[in-house]
């Protein structure tokens, strides 16, 4: 029984760890590009001869590139193009262009940032090299991002609203276009990813005093070890799911052991140096066992220690490696 609540545990805090969102906004330029596919409004359907040709749904892509302002938005400047077949004649009705584009975040979370997207711009329409026309269009829709990998490159997925403006003039046709596009991408940031230097210690001008003894070891009595169990890139604050996760999991194990005292152990990998990543460690840890004290567990019952990158269970040459490295381990330290 305590092995699977073990299990369960480990589960939780995978959900917790995968959660988390970075301390500070990662404000480099990015690529963004994908796939797009445009399902057209009826009223795009022309006469010919007595004849109504439809403009089948458009497949299509695009390229941009993009920027984080602030917390909550992004702009982008994106180049589109999608080609409809005519069902009925020969030909086609071709659109390319360019919009930009502002993305209003609700969270930044690693694992779900959900967004709204609000943008405007121009498309050139060529139907079958007979009728051309360069007309303003207006976008509007919701999609979210998701880390794919350390260095902060994103899935996204995009569902839009668009009034086409195109000026066409052509009989049984229409003036303004209302279609509806799904879009599915990646984003790629540009250059390294900044680092926050860690705090410069005070300068002493006088003699420090020796320093204390070290404490004792603690007495570790049962280690749950959460293999696979990661935080994202030089990330420790809890997000809304990640506390979700701690109010029903973790706190059933802690309620099972009534009079056990925990260490939670914070980790990182090897990338950085030794005392940002012991501070880093220490963050880690700090922020589940504040979190577990604020839902009403003892406080004399939880400590936090941060062990920098000093103890891995994994290769910190691979990207793998560093991924399992960057861990929490919950520590029984003695049962009262």
């Amino acid at each position: 029984m305590i092995k699977n609540k073990q299990l369960l545990l480990a589960a939780g805090l995978a959900a917790l760890s995968t959660g988390v969102l970075a301390e500070e906004l990662d404000t480099r330029w990015y690529l963004s590009g994908g796939l797009s596919y445009t399902f057209t409004d009826n009223d795009r359907d022309i006469s010919v001869l007595r004849n109504t040709v439809e403009v089948e749904n458009a497949p299509g892509g695009y390229v941009g590139i993009g920027k984080a302002i602030n917390e909550w938005l992004n702009l982008e400047l994106n180049l589109k193009g999608q080609h409809a077949d005519l069902d009925g004649a020969s030909g086609s009705w071709k659109q390319y262009g360019a919009s930009l584009d502002g993305l209003v975040f609700f969270n930044r979370s690693p694992v779900f940032s959900p967004y709204a997207v609000l943008g405007v711009g121009a498309l050139r329409s060529d139907l079958s090299g007979v009728k051309k026309d360069t007309a303003p269009v207006v976008e509007a829709g919701l999609g979210f991002m998701h880390d794919i990998d350390d260095d902060g490159a994103k899935l996204r997925l995009e569902a839009r609203h668009r009034w086409d403006f195109a000026d066409i003039n052509i009989p049984g046709g229409n003036s303004t276009y209302n279609d509806w596009i799904l879009m599915a991408g990646v984003t790629i940031p540009i250059g390294p990813r900044p680092r926050s230097a860690p705090e410069p210690r005070p300068v002493v001008t006088m003699a420090e005093p020796a320093p204390a003894p070290a404490p004792e070891p603690v007495q570790v009595t049962e280690t749950v070890v959460l293999k696979g169990v990661n935080f994202c890139f030089d990330c420790d604050t809890l997000s809304g799911e990640a506390r979700q996760i701690l109010d029903t999991d973790a706190m059933a194990i802690v309620k099972h052991h009534p009079n056990a005292t925990f260490e939670v152990a914070g980790h990182t990998d090897s990338k950085g140096s030794d005392a940002y990543n012991q501070a880093l460690s220490e963050r880690r840890a700090g922020s589940v066992r504040s979190y577990l004290v604020q839902q009403g567990v003892d406080a004399s019952r939880m400590t936090a220690v941060g062990y920098g990158e000093s103890q891995p269970v994994a290769d910190n040459s691979t990207e793998a490696g560093r991924a399992q490295n960057r861990r929490v381990e919950l520590r029984i330290t003695e049962t009262r």
